[in-house]
């Protein structure tokens, strides 16, 4: 299933992201996706400081997360991103989380909905055909 995703980074568990439960916490997820998603959009040529820099932002309105496997400190993590559905001013992002320190497994899965819109005034805006262009790209 990795393989319809195009883009992965890994990441290792650090304590602070663990819980009394001694495994990574739920919430952590979230910032797991949002680390995958600043480095995949630099991957495909439009980053987040590019966006910055042609008045353009992501404006995060919606997230999910699953979780089937624990993580715990210390273990390696491989985030895969892609984009998913990409509307006319929003765009999906889908992740998924194996951790290699436990064969492989399945840790997480989730997605990021975003909308696209002015930096300086948050008003939306349509998806600019090079930030399309760029996601179908390396989708």
């Amino acid at each position: 299933m990795t393989d319809l995703y195009p883009f992965s980074t890994t990441l290792k568990v650090r304590f602070n992201e663990t819980d009394a439960q001694g495994h990574v916490n739920f919430a952590q997820y979230l910032n797991l996706f949002d680390v995958a998603l600043v480095e995949y959009l630099s991957h495909i040529g439009f980053s987040y400081k590019r966006m910055l820099e042609e008045e353009l932002d992501m404006l995060y309105v919606d997230a999910h997360a699953s979780y089937h496997a624990p993580a715990y400190f210390d273990d390696v993590l491989r985030i895969h991103c892609r984009a998913g559905k990409v509307g006319a001013s929003s765009a999906r992002f889908d992740f998924q989380v194996f951790n290699e320190s436990k064969d492989n497994r399945l840790t997480a899965k989730g997605e990021i909905t975003v909308v696209t819109a002015e930096r300086n005034t948050l008003k939306k805006t349509r998806v600019p055909e090079s930030f399309r262009k760029a996601l179908e790209k390396h989708s």
